[in-house]
């Protein structure tokens, strides 16, 4: 009942159209009630005396309850369904705001297919819950109760007998809610796991046909549909039994009044119209009767889905602003790593260990190691991708712990090492960090980007609509287009994580100097795997296992005899000493 009245409660901000529809609906019960009375009334009144003025004027109420019943039970059903449309929207609202303040740890141990189902299928199954159930429940309980003292007034003896089946009929639906809803859940479960597997081959489709996997990959989809299918069936078969075996009860009661009120017609203790309107309220009772199951069964897919929603709701962000938080004050973007440790959640080795430096204005760290060294690491922690496991990390003096979330990562240009662009036109990723940037800004980050000339080649130009994750451009077309997103935001901070990577020798020279210009005035942190990249840096730093091994300029670091020489050597030494040759 706790994920129930959760659900319900959303329903709050829409208690007058709520009050409105049970309103609807009671009188559309009220009106539908009446009409057994009236068949009474125009069987003994005018039928059996013969009286023709009763039976038209009857038949007039009759006719008129009804169309009373169909308006209202129009308004009730529009009312219902209107504000499931709209708690669906809310509660997909709230899911999907909810996920954008969770922690980069939350994601790297979830699987979107689960998010998806959860945003889908699981927010469904609520939205039909509040369409139908919620108003068929109030309605069955209320023609229940209603119907049974209306049969117990008319006849007590034969009232009894036609409700005696209740008891059963509770115990069967208690025993059937209590089973099904575990049922529900696997079903769920499952059905996020298939969407997992969906969600990863469509994503990797380049992948799997190179490495000709697609029959493999149907094979892992098809045994996970399979499994769904068995849990689907499994739930099918246990409610499929329920539904006729609530049928057959509620039929055992129409017999017994029919054997009981038959004898009695035939004795003369019971007038025939009574008997008719006996069983037409039998009749409107086991309507209600038989929706018990389906209830229980939307109910119980209800909770289910309930469940799995509010699991992630309730998740309290383990990054998140203050209560008494003020925004950072910007002034010169100096950021200073104070004996920072970092563990990353779910694991026990350290990520970062030691790590003390300061970077003011104008100064470009470089970051530079093997893969796993702590290089991205550093820099997730400035923005607060993750939070330091002690230490501090400040910006202009300010621990970024203790200013607004916002405020610190608005300061903050990231270029990642994958770059991801949204399915919009070349222009919205460009300015999307910047909703107002203008179209002259948008193309000045471009161009320092070095992407204005291959943008405006494009039949749309900067109105090219590009293609999920920008797979219609090359990947170092995608890479300066992250870059000119970054630029466009006007940063006090840039992070460039391993920026270059994915661009010709060509390019990334042509990057390289169009950033040069970008970071003047600026605070830039740049990791690379090219020692050519890290020749400009302020100061490079060369990790290792999350530690600092060397520190200094690429002119220092390059006769240290260490680590960062012997990289100078592999990659660059040969080239430019060939290079000075020339020039001599």
């Amino acid at each position: 009942m706790r994920v129930i009245w959760r659900i319900i409660g959303y329903l709050r901000q829409y208690r007058r159209h709520l009050i409105v529809a049970y309103v609807s609906l009671f009188i559309a019960v009220s009106a539908q009630l009446s009409v057994p009375l009236l068949v009474r009334h125009v069987i003994d009144d005018g039928i059996a005396p013969g009286a023709r003025d009763t039976i038209v004027s009857g038949v007039l109420l009759i006719i008129g309850a009804v169309a009373v019943q169909a308006l209202f039970t129009y308004l009730r059903t529009y009312l219902f369904q209107s504000m499931a449309e709209r708690v669906s929207t809310d509660v997909r609202r709230d899911l999907y705001e909810h996920l954008l303040t969770l922690p980069f740890s939350y994601f790297d141990v979830s699987q979107s297919g689960q998010l998806m189902s959860r945003a889908t299928e699981d927010v469904n199954a609520i939205r039909r819950f509040l369409m139908f159930s919620l108003r068929m429940a109030v309605y069955s309980a209320a023609m229940v109760v209603i119907i049974s003292v209306l049969l117990l007034r008319e006849h007590l003896t034969l009232g009894l007998m036609a409700l005696a089946v209740l008891p059963p009929l509770l115990i069967t639906t208690t025993t059937f809610s209590r089973n099904i809803r575990p049922m529900f859940a696997r079903v769920q479960q499952q059905f996020g796991e298939m969407s997992s597997i969906l969600q990863e081959n469509l994503s990797g489709t380049r992948v799997v046909r190179v490495f000709a996997r697609e029959e493999a990959e149907v094979e892992r989809f098809d045994a996970s549909l399979d499994d769904l299918y068995q849990k689907q069936i499994s739930t099918i078969r246990y409610y499929s039994f329920f539904f006729p075996l609530m049928h057959f009860i509620s039929q055992v009661g129409l017999c017994l009044v029919l054997w009981y009120g038959g004898h009695q017609v035939l004795n003369g203790n019971l007038s025939v119209g009574t008997l008719v309107a006996f069983n037409l309220y039998l009749s409107l009772l086991s309507m209600p009767v038989r929706q018990l199951g389906w209830i229980m069964n939307s109910v119980a897919r209800a909770i289910a889905s309930g469940e799995r929603i509010f699991d992630v709701l309730d998740i309290r962000p383990a990054i998140r602003s203050k209560s008494d938080a003020a925004p950072l004050q910007v002034t010169t973007g100096e950021v200073i790593f104070d004996n920072v440790n970092l563990v990353y959640p779910h694991t026990s080795k350290a990520a970062l260990r030691n790590i003390t430096l300061r970077a003011g204005q104008d100064d470009v760290i470089g970051l530079i190691g093997p893969t796993g060294s702590g290089k991205s690491s550093i820099l997730n922690l400035i923005p607060r991708f993750y939070d330091v496991t002690s230490g501090s990390v400040s910006i202009d003096g300010q621990d970024v712990r203790a200013v607004t979330l916002p405020s610190v990562r608005r300061t903050i240009g990231v270029v990642m090492q994958e770059s991801f662009l949204f399915s919009q036109t070349i222009r919205e990723n460009i300015a999307f960090g910047n909703e107002g940037a203008t179209q002259a800004q948008v193309e000045t980050a471009a161009r320092i980007a070095r992407a204005h000339d291959f943008i405006t080649e494009l039949p749309e130009g900067y109105d090219t609509i590009l293609g999920e994750r920008g797979v219609s451009l090359s990947g170092g077309q995608r890479q300066r287009i992250s870059i000119a997103r970054a630029i466009c935001s006007d940063p006090r901070i840039l992070l460039l994580d391993d920026a270059t990577a994915s661009v010709d020798s060509e390019t990334e020279w042509e990057i390289q100097q169009a950033l040069r210009a970008a970071m003047q005035g600026r605070t830039t942190f740049l990791v690379a795997q090219r020692v050519s990249t890290l020749k400009y840096a302020t100061e490079i730093l060369v990790l290792e296992a999350g530690e600092i091994v060397e520190r200094g300029t690429h002119e220092t670091l390059i006769t240290a005899g260490g680590q960062y020489e012997r990289l100078y050597d592999l990659q660059l030494r040969q080239q430019e000493e060939l290079a000075q040759a020339v020039q001599r």
